[in-house]
């Protein structure tokens, strides 16, 4: 005779069950295997419950409070969380099995496979997203590069209405222009038949040897009078320790005249135009550097740039 309340074994004259003190029924008690009650009252685990769970693993602390296996909650402990994710994974079925009621065998096993299901799902979603996000995400260095370029416009400028150009320089940019035509002529980048590099103006070599492999036309500033202001790149020709420097070729009618190079090896920085004066700047070790070419001088952080065998480009 079995208890019609929680399927026990009892006596054939007892009134009460002894496990769950209830009064003897006389009500069926379906002794298959699918259903749940019996291996609740002497703790046994029937076939099918046994094997790793995919859901205890993956949403493990989450899982635990679904199946009323509190000590999964441990997952969420610093350095012990992911011993007990695995631990879930081995064991949280036979957990589930016995710390919740279950209709059957089947509805266990259902309710653990969608456990599984939105485990593996919430996963794969999770690495599509975090994948998704590093493809799109911007460039945090030139993030931080141009921030720092753009540091000292935090103040307002009373005379923005004078601005004539703004943007920024970067001699590591693609689709650099290989020449440019000024108002001296057609400045432009030559290979000799021997290999060597020149900078030539008008088809007349401006530049040759060693450096002049590594000079190149970046841009233009358009100056009152048909002057014209054309800012050079200088990258790795004096040594790659400074990846670039910079300097001006001043041109107009009757030619071009170079100023000393500058910069702080950075690559990249911004400008500004206002009128016949370019201010560029360039970050550095201390922040932020100034140079300024006003009335055909260069100054940096308001000193003169002098032209010296170091700094002169045509040599």
């Amino acid at each position: 005779m079995f208890c019609s309340h929680c399927g026990a074994q009892m006596a054939p004259d007892a009134a009460y069950c002894s496990v769950c003190g209830k009064a003897a029924g006389t009500a069926p008690v379906n002794l298959d295997k699918s259903a749940a009650p019996a291996p609740h009252s002497d703790g046994s685990i029937p076939d099918g419950v046994k094997g790793w769970s995919w859901g205890a693993f993956l949403l493990n602390w989450i899982w635990a409070i679904g199946n009323r296996s509190w000590i999964g909650l441990l997952a969420i402990v610093p350095y012990v969380g992911w011993i007990m994710a695995f631990w879930l994974g081995f064991k949280g079925r036979e957990m589930a099995w016995k710390n919740k009621q279950w209709d059957s065998l089947e509805h266990f096993n259902r309710v653990q496979r969608k456990w599984s299901q939105w485990g593996i799902g919430i996963t794969v979603a999770a690495i599509v997203l975090a994948v998704l996000a590093a493809m799109f995400a911007p460039d945090v260095a030139d993030v931080d590069r141009t921030v720092t370029v753009q540091r000292s416009e935090a103040p307002a400028r009373t005379d923005d209405a004078a601005v004539t150009a703004r943007g920024i320089v970067d001699s590591n940019a693609e689709n650099l222009p290989a020449s440019l035509s000024t108002v001296a002529g057609l400045l432009d980048r030559r290979t000799n038949a021997d290999g060597s590099r020149a900078v030539t103006l008008g088809g007349r070599v401006l530049f040759s040897g060693e450096d002049a492999g590594w000079q190149f036309p970046l841009r233009s500033f358009a100056l009152s009078g048909g002057r014209e202001a054309i800012l050079m790149a200088s990258s790795g020709g004096r040594g790659t320790s400074c990846e670039t420097l910079f300097f001006f070729l001043l041109a107009d009618a009757s030619g071009v005249r170079p100023t000393p190079m500058f910069g702080t090896c950075a690559a990249r920085g911004s400008y500004v135009q206002r009128g016949d004066t370019i201010e560029f700047e360039l970050p550095d070790v201390n922040g932020v550097s100034t140079i300024v070419l006003e009335n055909g001088v260069v100054t940096a952080n308001g000193q003169p740039v002098s032209l010296t065998g170091m700094n002169d480009p045509s040599r």
